[in-house]
């Protein structure tokens, strides 16, 4: 029987159990299946080890000498809130199981462990359930550092609008990211100091990365603040999505009617063009809404270049606006580019539909390079006269 892999083959694993043969046995079958493991014979030094070098993961036996697998999870919990404890009985009592969870246990498997790929199975919901904390604790703590620094640079923008450009452009998300096998890039290319136009994209869950690229009416002061309020009503959505289990933001068609409602009731007087789309990662499937966002999402697979999107009314103009989901089966490998209308104002073609033919034609690999095709459109990045703001942003898998 063939052992699964960890995601990270440097994830560590520390077993904490009395019984010098179930460890043993238990570390050369781990081992094999790529993770580094230490061991521990007691609880207390297993603590002592945690302290000095805490692993990614802990399996810890309930019934031990000196100090027993409930009060190692005690002590774990209150030190460790965020490392992963597994426990392991060979009673399996339903107290224990109870006890366990209440105390901070993250899982609970029954010994003898029979059927090792079970374990390894909990292992890796517990990695990924702590994968996904370290991630919205790293996202919140960038939310909450470029809020502060934004509202320090909005007492100050109109004097200084330089500043206050870089500080927008702070709040744009990693350049390059990558969840699991998806990668994320993004140019935005400001026709003023300040841009109305925005992208971010996002783990929701273990299963969905969530992204979006919007255009602002209009740019400078007022179009870069609403993509302020954007991006703060995401990051509210998705700590909402985190917190308490609103899945809002699965459902693109509800979060751009959510955010249409939001932008008529703020009293902004300023409409946003959006593509918001999901991605199941274990489906392959894309699904997406689309708020005004022109021209059309480009999807690269298996050869060939389609355009994927609809017609629809920008958010924040029409109180009655529907963003119907639309859904597609991704291939093995694509790329998905996205362009705000700004490109439009740089292409020389005469018409409409020859710029979004000629748009299509340039699209001919998943190994698409953001930097190539903004020197095949002739667009000096360094130019400070372009019409309007243009924004790329591309994910390749």
């Amino acid at each position: 029987m063939a052992n699964s892999m960890p995601q990270d083959p440097q994830t560590t694993l520390l077993i904490v159990d009395d019984d010098l043969a179930v460890r043993e046995s238990m570390a050369a079958w781990l081992e094999v299946s790529g993770y580094r493991v230490f061991q521990a014979a007691d609880g207390i030094s297993a603590i002592e080890h945690c302290r000095l070098n805490p692993p990614d993961l802990m399996l810890c036996d309930l019934q031990m000498p000196k100090m027993n697998g409930l009060q190692v999870l005690a002590i774990m919990a209150k030190e460790f809130p965020n490392l992963p404890v597994v426990m392991l009985s060979g009673q399996g009592e339903m107290s224990d199981v109870i006890q366990s969870l209440k105390l901070g246990a993250w899982d609970y498997v029954t010994k003898p462990i029979i059927d090792i790929e079970m374990l390894e199975r909990a292992m890796q919901r517990c990695l990924e359930r702590a994968k996904l904390i370290q991630e919205n604790c790293a996202y919140q703590r960038n939310l909450e550092a470029a809020n502060v620094k934004l509202q320090q640079a909005l007492e100050h923008m109109s004097a200084d609008e330089q500043a206050g450009r870089e500080l927008q452009f702070q709040m744009l998300p990693e350049n390059g990211a990558q969840f699991d096998q998806l990668q994320f890039f993004y140019r935005l290319l400001s026709s003023s100091t300040l841009s109305g136009d925005f992208v971010d994209y996002f783990r929701i869950d273990g299963n969905h990365i969530g992204f979006y690229l919007a255009d602002v009416a209009g740019h400078g002061i007022p179009s870069a603040l609403v993509t302020v309020i954007l991006k703060n009503t995401m990051g509210r959505f998705l700590n909402d999505c985190w917190q308490q289990g609103d899945h809002l933001l699965l459902d693109p068609q509800q979060t751009l009617s959510r955010l249409n409602n939001l932008f008529l009731e703020g009293g902004l007087h300023k409409h946003v063009a959006m593509f918001y789309g999901v991605i199941d990662i274990t489906e392959n499937k894309l699904t997406y809404s689309s708020a005004g966002h022109f021209p059309h999402a480009i999807l690269f697979e298996q050869g060939s270049a389609r355009y994927e999107g609809y017609k629809s009314p920008p958010a924040g103009l029409f109180s009655q606006a529907n963003y119907p989901n639309h859904e597609c089966v991704l291939h093995e490998r694509f790329a998905l580019l996205l362009i705000s209308d700004g490109i439009f104002e740089i292409m020389p073609q005469p018409s409409l539909l020859e710029k979004e033919a000629a748009l299509l034609a340039m699209i001919d690999s998943e190994a698409l390079n953001l930097d190539d095709l903004i020197q095949t459109l002739g667009i000096s990045i360094e130019s400070s006269d372009l019409p309007d703001d243009i924004t790329f942003l591309l994910l390749k898998r």
